[in-house]
């Protein structure tokens, strides 16, 4: 019997970043992946803010960032071909300094692969490829789970506190435990084409993220062309069959290569196929995010349409916000309840993503129609319309969660508007960033990761000598920290001599806007409540 603390089905990059983040906290788990390594094909495309500030906080921002498009593509065209006639174009997302680490065009390969890196030869965090994954059995106190060499057909059984099923959208592990999905399985039958043509002689191809392509051929649908490194290697999604749609193969690769030469709008452009799927679009969340033991992170737990690109995204957070939950629980520094807050935290959030999601997926077939109808005015609004799909700093960064691992302060919670983020200090919602040295390298994000951290406001030395006390009697691992400046213009309202305590996750989870008479008790207080 082999055993680990956490056992963990799928090495895409949402459990690549749950192993990342295990191995932060000195957790022994081990990633089952089917496959024979990281992805070979980009499928997903962009990282926003709050997943590139974790990058950064891993030591894989930059690596990332380095394989990406540059910072000016994050712009879309339309266009009658990807060369030719340019119907209309976005306006790239304004950076208004709300974070360190701002989002980065760059496909889901290079993420797990730079991941992986950092993971491999990990002492506690142990990556098995070629492996499958079956036979999950639970217990009261633990899981079970078999695994079989897909090479050599070696299996073995192992025994696990938790589980986590990142094992995607078709997640085997969901289904043995009885967790459904609501929503539509099927909105379309898409087909992802990963192809090799040198279009770098094309003035756009440099600066442009993608280009939906409307090509006045009967019979040629309107496709996405997708950019991953500016010169040589696209994406092709096409939508091919309708909600009723049965099929399950792949259109023929002949064909397929002529209608994308066209709708490059350079006939005689050689095409060598990379990779091909067939995969159907949905808008699903499933019923609860846990079943006892296992729990469900990334595609596993929800799908969505990739119009907005919060599939990943999402997926990433959600491992940021259970593993230090995990962890916490597996030192017996929080109750088992802790756990309870994954579910009640993260499928909100996931609700909130699939219907931005679906919204961009209705906004673009709207936007189809009139495209090619020739009307500019008509053009005009809807490209100005355009820049509400991309611009969305408001839904990455702006979600707040009201019920959880967090105590509620009274104040009214405001919704997410996604195209303004409003930084607060207010329970449930992310930390404010302020740079915190003249060269701004050091941010107010730096100070959390694997702790519970108090931070006072610049007169709150009383706060900073309660959590010491506090810290030198409780379980729960306490680290202290002193605003340098007010920080209100950064959206912090604790005042002067207010404190917050901010999970490990980066998210607050109390707030105390004022100094009372015995803070100690306080903030004792608040953190039983947090963690008994």
């Amino acid at each position: 019997m082999n055993e680990t603390s956490v056992f963990i089905v799928g090495g895409g990059p949402v459990g690549l970043a749950m192993g990342l983040l295990l191995h932060r906290f000195g957790i022994p788990c081990v990633v089952a992946e089917r496959s024979e390594g990281t992805t070979t094909h980009p499928k997903s495309r962009g990282c926003f803010v709050r997943s590139m500030e974790l990058f950064r906080q891993w030591g894989v921002e930059e690596p990332i960032r380095e394989r990406g498009l540059p910072p000016h593509a994050d712009v879309w065209v339309c266009a009658k071909t990807f060369a030719g006639e340019e119907l209309g174009r976005t306006t790239p997302e304004p950076n208004l300094g709300h974070s360190p680490s701002w989002k980065s065009m760059v496909s889901q390969d290079v993420v797990e692969e730079e991941i992986f890196r950092k993971i491999e030869g990990s002492a506690t965090t142990t990556v098995l490829y070629g492996t499958e994954a079956f036979d999950l059995e639970e217990a009261s106190d633990h899981v079970f789970i078999r695994t079989r060499n897909v090479a050599t057909g070696e299996e073995k059984r192992w025994r696990a506190s938790y589980l986590i099923a990142a094992d995607g959208a078709a997640s085997q592990m969901r289904r043995d435990v009885g967790l459904s999905m609501i929503g539509p399985a099927c909105l379309a039958v898409m087909s992802n084409d990963y192809w090799h043509g040198d279009m770098s002689h094309v003035a756009r191809a440099r600066d442009i993220a993608g280009c939906r392509v409307f090509l006045d051929e009967p019979g040629i649908p309107a496709s996405t062309i997708l950019n991953t490194n500016g010169r040589d290697r696209w994406l092709s999604l096409t939508q091919i069959g309708g909600p009723n749609d049965e099929r399950r193969e792949l259109p023929e690769e002949g064909p397929t290569i002529e209608r994308i030469r066209k709708q490059t709008g350079i006939p005689d452009l050689p095409i060598k196929m990379i990779s091909r799927s067939v995969w159907r679009m949905s808008r699903q969340v499933a019923e609860n995010f846990r079943k006892n033991r296992v729990f469900l992170v990334g595609d596993a737990a929800h799908r969505f349409p990739p119009t907005g690109g919060y599939g990943l995204n999402s997926g990433v957070q959600d491992a940021h916000n259970l593993a230090w939950k995990l962890a916490f629980v597996l030192r017996g520094q929080a109750d088992a309840r802790l756990l309870d807050s994954y579910d009640a935290e993260r499928r909100p959030v996931a609700q909130s993503n699939a219907d931005f999601s679906l919204g961009n997926r209705i906004r673009i077939e709207t936007m189809e129609k009139a495209l090619r109808s020739g009307d500019q005015d008509w053009i005009a609004f809807w490209m100005e319309d355009f820049d509400n799909h991309l611009h969305s700093i408001g839904q990455s960064l702006g979600f707040r969660y009201e019920d959880g691992a967090l105590l509620p302060d009274g104040t009214a919670p405001t919704p997410v508007q996604p195209r303004v983020y409003t930084p607060s200090d207010r329970p449930g919602g992310r930390f404010p960033h302020i740079w915190l040295d003249p060269s701004r390298q050091k941010s107010t994000l730096d100070w959390f990761d694997t702790e519970l951290t108090l931070v006072a406001g610049t007169a709150g030395q009383e706060w900073m000598e309660a959590g010491r006390n506090v810290a030198q009697r409780g379980r729960t691992p306490l680290a202290l920290r002193q605003l340098p400046r007010d920080g209100r213009d950064a959206g912090l309202h604790m005042g002067p001599r207010g404190a917050v305590l901010v999970r490990p996750d980066g998210h607050v989870a109390w707030r105390c806007p004022y100094l009372p008479a015995d803070p100690e008790r306080h903030l004792q207080k608040a953190i039983q409540g947090l963690f008994a």
